[in-house]
């Protein structure tokens, strides 16, 4: 939990019982920041800011869709940033309220789009000109920038799964496929509804946000997220043309598998019917049962069969 004042002369931290007499300072802005698992956080968001109920109670059940909603002295907003751990995509969720002279976050611990968001801050020593519109944009542009790595670890992956495929298709990458659609389909849920709250942010008229000074910022954003839905696209499309390689490399295998038993069956046929000639029941075969090159000259009989076979077959391209 932090509580951060920017004014004129910079920002500076605070402390929580100051939120009641810093929110009466028109000049200053404040930024709180608090984490989910806080037993404060609750509290604050009642007894000190008064937020409606409906808007508390979207935050305390986690994993809500991305929205906007405007009340009486503030505006709601819900983000879904997104991460990439142990090959499987993490959602998670970050709460945001807007009013006049402030602005209040609401994460799980740890949240990588506050962190960068503080960064960003300390690399522009604070902003000087800080307001609650100018950082929710540097809030959502933080949640949306932490996309594209994302991305780039799903589009590595699909690759390899595809030379994977060509070289040796398994089951398990079958299955691993099915992970990967699955959770693009998740992620198509998680960003369509995000595509939407730049669009709602120009639409709307909200009197508490300064859309004259973040209006170029939105737009940017807005050119990031359809970008990303693009991409999300194209992978599900990518993702079912190697699920159809990996259908077709395992259909080439059986019918190779197929043509080598073939090739074995017809040899051992061959040469079944070769010593089979020997065991009728004739009185004279030639050559001689007598004759000492009788069995090599039928040994020699069965290998250039075999050897003839396979020269055939080889032209023929059967394995």
């Amino acid at each position: 939990m932090s509580v951060t004042v920017f004014n004129a002369k910079g920002s500076h931290a605070a402390e929580l019982a100051d939120l009641p007499k810093l929110l009466k300072r028109e000049a200053d802005m404040i930024w709180v920041d608090l984490e989910i698992t806080s037993d404060d956080a609750e509290r604050v968001l009642r007894e000190v800011f008064s937020f409606h109920p409906l808007s508390i109670e979207d935050t305390l059940n986690r994993l809500q869709r991305a929205k906007v909603e405007e009340y009486s002295s503030y505006v709601f907003l819900i983000l879904n940033p997104v991460g990439w751990q142990h090959h499987k995509l993490i959602f998670r969720e970050v709460d945001i309220f807007l009013g006049a002279n402030y602005l209040v976050t609401l994460h799980d611990a740890g949240e990588p789009a506050i962190t960068e968001t503080q960064e960003r801050l300390e690399r522009t020593n604070g902003h000087l000109d800080m307001s609650p519109s100018y950082l929710l944009y540097l809030l959502l542009d933080a949640v949306v920038d932490g996309y594209f790595p994302v991305l780039d670890e799903i589009e590595r992956e699909i690759e390899a799964l595809g030379n994977l495929i060509l070289s040796n298709p398994q089951r398990k990458h079958l299955s691993r496929l099915f992970e990967l659609k699955r959770s693009l389909a998740k992620l198509w849920r998680v960003v369509w509804p995000q595509r939407e709250i730049p669009n709602r942010l120009f639409h709307r008229d909200l009197d508490l946000i300064d859309m004259a000074a973040i209006e170029p910022y939105l737009r940017d954003v807005s050119d990031h997220l359809m970008w990303i839905a693009d991409m999300v696209t194209t992978f599900r499309d990518t993702l079912t043309g190697v699920m159809d390689l990996y259908m077709s490399a395992v259909s080439n295998r059986l019918n190779t598998v197929v043509n080598r038993l073939t090739v074995i069956t017809v040899a051992i046929g061959m040469l079944t019917v070769i010593s089979g000639f020997y065991g009728m029941n004739f009185a004279q075969t030639w050559p001689p049962f007598d004759s000492p090159y009788g069995v090599p000259f039928v040994l020699g009989l069965m290998a250039l069969g075999v050897g003839g076979l396979l020269f055939l077959f080889k032209r023929q391209d059967w394995f």
